[in-house]
């Protein structure tokens, strides 16, 4: 599953890229900033250790919301394309909505899913384990995420999984015992005992 990021370089840039590690060389992610913002070095830093295609985008005017229309206007580009089957507007104005939901309407069949969410793991489906601190904190982060029928399946299935006994991976072959003989061994000749020949 591919996905594109559209990150607000304008916008609590720190917390929009929270969970950029975990992306794969298959993600995307499109970083709009300004010269008088917080320096492309400094950017570069946050994405450090990530395996994403990560491109920084200068803005190409200064001032109030040329970030956001320019974001926007890519967004578009990639949906008129089909390149954008999970694309994601990484800020937290919520100014980009309206826009968002345009694009759902208009062209709903382009992509799988389009949306505006505050940082790159809130896009993610893992985190939401990663925050479970105990089993009930996982059976209802479960619920949520799936429902509560498949939910609950799947916590009472991944529960047996975790509290079945492990079987070894090769059976023991049991050890050979050895039959001691009667009488301390072997005997002698001289120990046998002798025949009298017949008179």
């Amino acid at each position: 599953m591919k996905m594109i990021f559209l990150v607000d370089g304008d916008n609590n840039i720190g917390t929009g890229l929270k969970g950029i590690e975990m992306l794969s060389a298959q993600d995307t992610v499109l970083i709009f900033y300004q010269k008088e913002g917080l320096a492309l070095s400094k950017i570069q830093k946050l994405c450090a250790g990530t395996a994403a295609d990560v491109q920084y985008i200068e803005s190409v005017r200064g001032g109030r919301n040329s970030i956001d229309f320019q974001i926007i206007t890519e967004l578009g580009v990639l949906v008129g394309r089909r390149e954008a089957d999970y694309a994601y507007v990484i800020s937290q104005d919520k100014g980009y909505a309206a826009s968002i939901d345009a694009l759902r309407a208009r062209y709903a069949d382009a992509f799988q899913e389009v949306d505006l969410r505050p940082s790159i793991e809130d896009c993610l489906h893992l985190p939401f384990i990663l925050k479970a601190a105990n089993r009930q904190d996982l059976r209802n982060a479960l619920a949520k995420e799936c429902g509560e029928a498949q939910g609950s399946a799947l916590y009472s299935h991944l529960k047996q999984i975790f509290q079945a006994s492990e079987e070894p991976a090769e059976a023991e072959k049991p050890a050979k015992t050895v039959r001691a003989r009667r009488g301390g061994g072997r005997r002698k000749k001289s120990d046998a005992p002798q025949q009298t020949p017949a008179e």
